[in-house]
């Protein structure tokens, strides 16, 4: 059955293309074996990268970003999907300058496959790779003018890279990269301030890459000098004081910060 709806993938007829692609992305997580037979399968992966190429319709373009999705969380496909050096086809999605909904629904659903390769267990191999394909560069539309869930899953994706040795030291070894990482984060807070209630997944995710940032001595000089204010002068009160996880997060970043 499930052999015969990747098949029908490659079905001419528009209404039983649309079809399988709804159903195969709404089962994409209870289906184990479906990013091997996307992967194997023939001509597909060529059919997915086409759909992706065409940017329209944005309905089906955004279901094929799903099955990508499990692609990239498979380890065996996730492998293979980084050796063929596919995620730079994504990258343009998540370039996207506009903020249209349906266009911000494919910067979405492209920075979700990106996420996705990020899953635990956290893989140097796949941190490597990002951050030698400028990938923290390609979130930068996402942190500027995507939405929450855009910039959410930006965040998520450099706070991932920060965690690991080897994509926290890309980061902090040259100035520039340095600077361009807190520069994103200081857009972020200034976004944070302005929502009525500030999201507190963001918001962690946020402080979580200070923390990161921190654990290098060349940087923590560097945010000691270039403090992110907002962070400690009782700006987000309310949101520290309803949110005791975000409070944690902020506490072990002093904490760090404070070491020499």
């Amino acid at each position: 059955m499930i052999i015969k709806r990747v098949d029908d993938l490659h079905n001419t007829i528009p209404s039983t293309f649309d079809s399988t692609l709804q159903n195969l992305s709404t089962h994409r997580k209870k289906l184990e074996i479906l990013p091997r037979l996307l992967w194997k399968s023939r001509c597909t992966m060529a059919m997915m990268l086409q759909q992706i190429l065409k940017i329209y319709p944005h309905t089906s373009l955004y279901n094929i970003l799903l099955l990508f999705k499990c692609i990239t969380h498979y380890p065996e496909t996730r492998n293979r999907f980084l050796k063929a050096d596919m995620p730079t086809y994504f990258y343009p999605l998540m370039d996207i300058n506009l903020t249209d909904k349906p266009l911000e629904c494919l910067r979405l659903g492209a920075l979700g496959v990106i996420a996705h390769m990020l899953k635990l267990p956290a893989d140097t191999a796949v941190v490597r790779y990002l951050v030698n394909r400028s990938c923290l560069q390609h979130c930068t539309k996402a942190i500027e003018i995507g939405s929450t869930e855009s910039k959410t899953i930006a965040v998520f994706i450099i706070n991932k890279i920060l965690s690991t040795g080897e994509g926290l030291q890309y980061c902090c070894v040259l100035p520039d990269r340095f600077f361009f990482i807190d520069g994103l984060l200081k857009k972020l807070l200034v976004y944070l301030t302005a929502m009525g209630t500030p999201c507190p997944s963001l918001f962690n995710l946020l402080v979580g890459c200070y923390t990161n940032l921190s654990y290098k001595p060349r940087t923590r000089r560097g945010l000691r000098r270039y403090l992110p204010a907002m962070l400690f002068n009782g700006t987000f009160a309310c949101l520290l004081a309803e949110d005791p996880a975000a409070e944690r997060c902020r506490q072990q970043l002093i904490k760090t910060l404070e070491m020499k």
